[in-house]
């Protein structure tokens, strides 16, 4: 498939799928910043299934039109052979708010349990899963309570004993509505035998210990890329990123993107226009940014702001970085989701794992990696090596300064991925060659 082609079929799964993005921080003069806690641990044709969830229409949920095929819709989930089954917590299902087809599955921990968690397993026997080709997604929604970040953990198991993959993926706490995600794998047990998966476990778990309720749907196999990916990112246009990044960069023959806030440019210790245009020049992308947190704003406040920050770098000429987006403070709801959706291409968040590498599951909610934490780093890059998945990792400032990250463990970093059969990449080359 060539690239124009290969770029329509991106953008017509993000048209449907809408976006859920996150991703950095924001500390610029005059808003505040500051992250969430990072957490490293980042040839089928579309279905054609309707919902009849009325929250599941417009962006921001990784949409009806996703590509792959369906593993497990959860029509068959009260069945004892062909279903799932509760190892921990409560499991009930409801055809009231769906993500497709005619039901999903509800999810709580027991009452009064010592730990909020709920784990279940499904056994695919005799129709074991081939996952040699394909990556995994996965739709879901957080019902109650509000304003908690939950973790998602699948663990994949193949034939051979104790082999198995993990992927661990968060949703952001202010996130109301659907949203589908790849499971990218975070870590590995043994040789998996990706041809032979027997069994599947799922488990949720709150960050804040809380009872929760949250609804699971359309587990969905992805087509996967040929070759393991990596994008490099750093937040906010701090200066940090041409004085140090760049030159390091340039050496390896390689680009990465810079998250701009129009309001910080020329600002005391952030980039210039002219240092922006260098770093286009040699095929970094310039993707849009925003210093203030979007669920603290009004719906057509949301898609104002969205509209400056575009408008800016399109204005000053960065036509590839336009497109993309990197979410302050890794809050969204589904009002900023939509309003993203809308707007850009793709958009980052901090999820913990990788992603599908040819066609994200949902461009608009793909995951990032704080490159802060160096093992957790290149435990990310490994495996979406291994696996061929895309490892997005970000960074804020680096150098010899309080707080940054130093220029010797951005270097271990970056020698790492060298010694890796893996590309770097940035996001106009993720949606150009798929």
């Amino acid at each position: 498939m060539g690239k124009e082609s290969t770029r329509r079929v991106f953008l017509t799964t993000l048209g449907a799928a809408g976006a859920v993005s996150l991703a950095g921080c924001s500390s610029i003069p005059g808003t505040g910043g500051g992250d969430e806690p990072a957490d490293p641990d980042g040839t089928d044709t579309p279905s054609n299934s309707t919902s009849t969830s009325t929250d599941n229409g417009g962006g921001g949920n990784g949409g009806n039109n996703a590509p792959g095929k369906s593993v497990d819709d959860f029509s068959n989930v009260d069945s004892t052979d062909e279903g799932w089954q509760i190892n921990e917590g409560k499991l009930s299902t409801t055809t009231d708010d769906v993500f497709q087809g005619d039901q999903s599955v509800v999810l709580e921990p027991q009452q009064n349990a010592n730990e909020p968690v709920v784990k279940i397993t499904k056994n695919f026997y005799p129709d074991n899963q081939d996952l040699t080709k394909h990556d995994l997604s996965l739709a879901a929604k957080v019902k109650k309570p509000k304003n908690q970040r939950l973790r998602i953990r699948a663990e994949i198991i193949t034939l051979a004993e104790s082999a198995m993959l993990t992927s661990i993926r968060q949703i952001p706490r202010d996130l109301d509505g659907w949203v589908r995600f790849d499971l990218g794998y975070t870590d590995k047990n043994g040789n998996p035998e990706m041809g032979n998966v027997t069994e599947m476990n799922i488990q949720i778990k709150p960050a804040n210990q809380k009872p929760f309720e949250v609804l699971i749907d359309d587990l969905r196999k992805v087509p996967k890329g040929n070759k393991g990916k990596v994008m490099l990112q750093f937040d906010d246009g701090h200066i940090s990123a041409y004085e140090n990044a760049f030159p390091i960069l340039k050496q390896k023959g390689w680009s990465g993107s810079a998250a701009i806030i129009p309001d910080a440019v020329g600002a005391d210790n952030y980039v210039k226009q002219q240092m922006m245009r260098e770093m286009a020049d040699a095929g970094w992308d310039m993707i849009a940014h925003y210093g203030q947190n979007l669920t603290e704003m009004k719906p057509e406040e949301q898609k104002q702001a969205l509209q400056e920050v575009k408008q800016y770098l399109d204005v000053k000429g960065f036509k590839d970085g336009v497109n993309h987006f990197a979410v302050p403070y890794h809050q969204v709801n589904k009002a900023a989701l939509d309003n993203i959706s809308e707007l850009f291409e793709t958009a980052y968040l901090q999820g913990g794992c990788p992603n599908n590498a040819k066609l994200p599951s949902n461009p608009a909610f793909i995951s990032r990696v704080n490159g802060e934490s160096i093992r957790g780093t290149r435990r990310i890059v490994n495996m979406a090596a291994e696996f061929n998945q895309l490892a997005v990792v970000y960074f804020h400032k680096i150098g010899d300064g309080d707080g940054w990250l130093p220029k010797q463990d951005f270097q271990k970093v970056l020698d790492h991925i060298e010694k890796k059969e893996i590309d770097v990449i940035t996001p106009t080359q993720l949606t150009n060659d798929g």
